[in-house]
């Protein structure tokens, strides 16, 4: 899926609330003015000959400081009340995200038999690289024994999916024919049936079964299945291999099939794996001889199939760095008016002393 984000202008939610503050200010700021321009100091003496007391350059130093620490002073007050000003009204950005979906689907089928389990951990490595050379289709992860179930459905969440086949590759890894280890019990769990305990690996219905965990079936997608097997079946399956392959033709699911060497007295239906990729349009790799994910990759990527037109994804996000940032400016001056008069204040007691 290609996602294209476009942002508009921001704007403000509550731009009544950002008037009504402004007013606020502006009637405090007159009123202080008003006052000011009228106050009698309490307490006043008045002294005779002030102007010479005013003609000293160190009485005009300490005024003009004061007068500057004050303007420096108001004018950081007047920013903090900006920036809360701005961050009251809230500050709001619409995005919009185009969908682009591109309309395949990819299935792992992954064979969990005894036979095959030493070989998986290189099978995940080969489920990993196609992965990591797509993008944007749908993958999803089935694995089977006597019985199939899913691992994860049909997923466009790569980062999912990768720490899923992490997860696989530690199962296997664990796994032992005299005492296979508790990941391994987990991962696998479901994937054998008590009712066909006189059979294993069931090729031919584990094939079927990943060909009927696709969806949207009504949706005119390309559809992929990447079947990891050794071939080696022990007792009768419903379907046999010519019947899936048959199977998975109608459905319009194209096989791609990576054949493990399996235990070396097993005698996989090598043949028969390579037919039914053949018959669906596929391609057939053995594990070790190299290529075999850049070969399922290219493939998948010249599956035909028509763009899923999907209506844009709208959300509104708030976008409080402006206000923040301007009230932050106002409070670090009013911090620094603050400190400047402590060492000014500091600076005269030691200077009478």
């Amino acid at each position: 899926m290609e996602l294209s984000w476009t942002t508009s202008d921001s704007e403000l939610k509550w731009p009544w609330l950002v008037v009504l503050l402004v007013l606020l200010v502006v009637v405090l700021l007159a009123f202080w003015v008003r006052t000011w321009w009228r106050r009698q100091p309490s307490g006043a003496s008045y002294v005779a000959h002030a102007a010479r007391l005013r003609a000293l350059p160190r009485y005009r130093v300490l005024v003009q400081r004061r007068r500057l620490l004050g303007g420096f002073g108001s004018l950081a007050a007047l920013v903090a009340c900006v920036g809360g000003i701005v961050l009251g009204g809230r500050v709001q950005e619409t995005q919009v995200m185009d969908r682009d979906e591109a309309a395949r689907d990819i299935m792992l089928c992954l064979d969990a038999s005894g036979s095959t389990a030493p070989w998986n951990v290189d099978v995940i490595q080969e489920f990993r690289n196609i992965v990591e050379g797509l993008q944007g289709e749908r993958i999803g992860l089935t694995v089977w024994n006597n019985a199939a179930i899913t691992k994860f459905p049909l997923t466009d969440d790569y980062a999912f999916v990768l720490d899923r086949l992490d997860e696989a590759e530690e199962a296997f890894a664990g796994w032992s024919e005299i005492l296979p280890s508790e990941a391994f019990d987990d991962f696998t769990a479901g994937t054998w049936s008590e009712e066909r305990q006189y059979q294993s690996s069931l090729v031919a219905d584990g094939l079927v079964s990943c060909v009927q965990r696709f969806d949207r079936l009504d949706e005119d997608r390309g559809r992929a299945l990447v079947f990891a097997t050794d071939g080696e079946q022990r007792g009768r399956s419903v379907y046999d291999l010519d019947e899936a392959a048959a199977y998975a033709a109608d459905d319009r699911v194209v096989v791609h099939v990576i054949a493990n060497p399996g235990e070396p007295d097993v005698e996989g239906d090598i043949d028969g794996l390579q037919a039914a990729a053949e018959v669906t349009g596929g391609t057939f790799a053995q594990l070790g001889t190299g290529g075999s994910a850049e070969e399922v990759v290219e493939e998948i990527n010249e599956l035909e199939a028509a763009k899923i037109e999907r209506p844009p994804l709208v959300q509104t996000l708030d976008a409080p760095r402006a206000g923040q940032v301007i009230a932050g400016i106002g409070v670090g001056l009013l911090v620094l008016v603050w400190v400047a008069q402590g060492l000014i204040a500091l600076a005269a007691r030691r200077s009478t002393r």
